[in-house]
């Protein structure tokens, strides 16, 4: 049997782990600056949306997921009073999802709560620490990314 050890360094391990205590802090610190129903979920969508306003399309591309699932977040979204959306003035097929004002007000707060975590982050692991986790987890990000522009255009 191995060592529990040998398996404290594999990234799948590592990343879900992280996730996972990632998910469990943005819950409970969610529940301090919102209403119980926009959760965890609705996060990268919301964030991504960010002060200036994303188009569904830009959304999709940008988290990587279905235009279906944007579409049904947005809806919540919308629902809850943080967003808005308009018809693209120069693409038919594209609407532009804003915050509201209440959504610009969370927005705010949350981007607050994260940079406490990242100064949190950075008084654990240094500066440059932080920084180049940052760096590296983007450049794992990339490396993925093409793999999938590759393996497509490869018909795979």
């Amino acid at each position: 049997m191995e060592k529990q050890d040998a398996n404290a360094r594999v990234i799948f391990r590592i990343m879900y782990i992280l996730k996972r205590l990632t998910d469990k802090w943005v819950s409970n610190n969610l529940s301090k600056v919102s209403s119980s129903d926009f959760n965890v979920t609705h996060l990268p969508y919301f964030m991504n949306i960010g002060e200036n306003g994303i188009s569904n399309h830009d959304l999709v591309q940008l988290i990587k997921v279905t235009k279906q699932g944007v579409s049904k977040i947005i809806k919540e979204l919308e629902s809850l009073g943080l967003t808005y959306t308009v018809k693209s003035e120069t693409d038919a097929r594209s609407i532009m999802i804003y915050l509201t004002d209440q959504g610009k007000s969370l927005f705010g707060l949350l981007k607050e709560e994260t940079y406490q975590l990242h100064d949190e982050y950075k008084k654990v692991v240094g500066v440059k620490n932080f920084e180049t986790t940052i760096d590296t987890l983007l450049k794992l990000i990339d490396l993925h990314e093409q793999k999938e522009i590759d393996s497509a255009a490869e018909g795979n």
